[in-house]
């Protein structure tokens, strides 16, 4: 999911239905209502990435999973919607995966991207300029799948918060400033995989989550990081829940993920 701040729309596509059924539908929440825009497009696919492009006024899409007749695949292709239709932009740059986290960092204008389930977990960081992927680091946050992350437009930072090792969830929040990764809290959320991650005008929000691959404990508490602190903010609201998306809808000041969240005075 992904909000159009140029059309005023939140933008979700695909999926997946349990057993596993990938979706390819495109929908968009316009504030009050959804609808369908379109059911063609990408493959149908899940755990893929998508963030919005507002130099280029397009929603960037990139990888994800899916299994058809009891088979697997892993994607590594590229595309873009435009409000009416997508268009494949490549099928080359990163390793296929899925479980991975991409945001959109307005002042240099490229998709960030890191991480994720390949055929290992990865650590890697691609930048995409909306003509091609470059790898962009070779240091910074451990391999890891399923984490979160956000672009804050205020501190020109990408923060990335928790994920997975193969039997361990991870609390840690990072940052990247275009060049290189920092490693700037261990202290916060509880640690935690899955968890909706977003930008809100003066903080980074951060919603829901789980304790590990087995989904033991699922979470329900709004957290946000404001550069120095991780501060609690509600523990009311949409039930706990892991695997959700979140973004922030600037022309009406909420957080979209059908629930909403705004900051009474």
């Amino acid at each position: 999911m992904a909000y159009d701040s140029n059309r005023g729309r939140t933008v979700l596509f695909g999926g997946s239905a349990i057993p596993p059924a990938p979706f390819n539908d495109t929908w968009e929440w316009d504030g009050e209502n959804w609808t369908q825009m379109a059911d063609s497009g990408p493959p149908g696919r899940e755990a893929a990435a998508m963030a919005y492009d507002a130099q280029r006024n397009q929603t960037v899409l990139f990888g994800g999973g899916a299994t058809t007749a009891g088979v697997s695949h892993i994607m590594g292709d590229t595309w873009s919607w435009d409000g009416r239709n997508w268009t494949q932009l490549a099928d080359s740059g990163p390793l296929p995966r899925t479980s991975f986290a991409m945001a959109y960092d307005s002042k240099r204008q490229r998709m960030v991207l890191f991480g994720g389930q390949t055929d290992v977990l990865a650590a890697d960081t691609w930048q995409w300029d909306g003509a091609a992927w470059t790898r962009a680091a070779v240091t910074g946050p451990s391999a890891r799948a399923s984490h979160a992350m956000a672009y804050d437009s205020t501190r020109d930072r990408t923060v990335l918060f928790g994920g997975f090792l193969p039997t361990t969830a991870l609390g840690d929040t990072w940052e990247w400033n275009g060049s290189e990764w920092t490693r700037v809290s261990d202290f916060g959320p509880t640690p935690c995989l899955h968890a909706s991650l977003t930008f809100k005008g003066d903080s980074v929000a951060l919603f829901g989550g789980t304790d590990s691959t087995t989904i033991n404990k699922v979470y329900g508490t709004t957290w946000t990081w404001d550069g120095r602190n991780w501060t609690v903010r509600q523990d009311f609201g949409p039930s706990p829940r892991a695997m959700a998306n979140m973004c922030y809808d600037s022309k009406r000041g909420r957080v979209d993920d059908t629930w909403e969240h705004s900051e009474g005075p």
